[in-house]
């Protein structure tokens, strides 16, 4: 198996460490003078990408995390596969995954998460660091739960969704494609798809 990181930001940096010792053999990265990361060499941008199957590369990483808008992770993901690599999931040593949750193909799931009982992720989906999934949620391709947000039990999370950090879901609410929740957010109420909300309680803005 032969793989490339795509990005080498903070994002990325941190997959790198998770993926120890696993062997990364190259990383796409568009920053100007950035030979290597962490003894990784860099070969150039994404413009290569459409090349690296015919070099021998079979599996990818997306290095690429998202602040409020998750449409760059999920063209790169898309991007990545059209051009014939294949998605390689990152679960940390020190996050626990129940043994009943399933999960898509390409995601992340970082240092002293959880995923419980029953819990389904799409392909493509981001639980960053200390985040909890509770039991039964289903979540969409390409969200991102960052660092210790909360989803409670049944929560059910749309494609593309973003939701910030340390923000609580009350067990059983429903949030749309593309949603946002701020950090620091506390949801009692669905969220329709496309919309924003922050605050305690959350309300949109």
């Amino acid at each position: 198996m032969k793989c490339v990181l795509l990005g080498a930001g903070g994002h990325g940096r941190v997959l790198l460490e998770a993926l120890l010792p696993k062997t990364l053999d190259a990383i796409l990265d568009a920053r100007p003078g950035l030979a290597e990361v962490a003894g990784v060499p860099v070969l150039g941008g994404d413009d290569l990408l459409p090349s690296l199957a015919a070099q021998g590369f079979s599996h990818f990483v997306g290095g690429v995390g998202s602040t409020a808008d998750t449409t760059a992770r999920a063209n790169l993901f898309r991007a990545a596969v059209a051009a014939g690599l294949k998605p390689l999931a990152v679960l940390h040593p020190a996050a626990w995954i129940s043994p009943s949750a399933r999960l898509g193909d390409g995601c992340q799931v970082l240092a002293l998460a959880v995923i419980q009982t029953g819990a389904v992720l799409g392909d493509n989906v981001l639980i960053n660091t200390a985040a909890i999934v509770e039991h039964d949620c289903v979540i969409g391709d390409h969200v991102h739960l960052a660092s210790g947000a909360l989803l409670c039990g049944g929560v059910r999370v749309g494609a593309g969704a973003h939701i910030g950090a340390g923000a609580i879901i009350r067990q059983g609410l429903s949030l749309g494609d593309g949603a946002l929740v701020g950090a620091g957010a506390v949801v009692v109420r669905d969220v329709p798809a496309g919309s924003r909300v922050a605050g305690v309680p959350a309300r949109p803005f």
